[in-house]
């Protein structure tokens, strides 16, 4: 029998980003396939939710290029609150940005925008395997 803990109504996506169009659809998405969602439109926003926010989370989808912040630092901060989840990054950058240097190029999950909703789940799923960083 399948563990309830792998079925996807028990993960949660924190998803970060400042389109707010981008938050709307991306959710609704994620919800329809099972997924709780929290979400933030800022670094600023997400340091708040990450802190009030009691419950495991599973995976941070952190768009990489946020106005008031850089995704790998943000997502470094909320790892501080939420040890547990596993980063996803999302970026609408082409790879040879050089806002991608850094490290972030290295990053083991990362979704070029635009995104498919099967895109997503995949690397989802594969980020929740893989589990946290250490």
């Amino acid at each position: 029998m399948p563990d309830p803990q792998d079925s996807p109504a028990s993960r949660v996506v924190f998803f970060v980003d400042d389109d707010e169009d981008v938050r709307s659809v991306t959710k609704a998405l994620l919800e329809r396939r099972g997924f709780t969602v929290i979400q933030a439109g800022s670094a600023e926003e997400a340091g708040r939710v990450a802190e009030a926010y009691e419950q495991p989370i599973d995976v941070l989808l952190m768009d990489i290029n946020l106005p008031d912040g850089w995704g790998a630092v943000v997502a470094q901060r909320l790892r501080a609150h939420h040890p547990e989840m596993v980063t996803v990054y999302t970026t609408g950058f082409a790879s040879s940005d050089p806002i991608l240097s850094g490290g972030l190029k290295d990053a083991e999950f990362v979704v070029p925008k635009p995104f498919t909703s099967t895109e997503l789940i995949e690397m989802l799923e594969k980020a929740i395997a893989r589990g946290p960083e250490e």
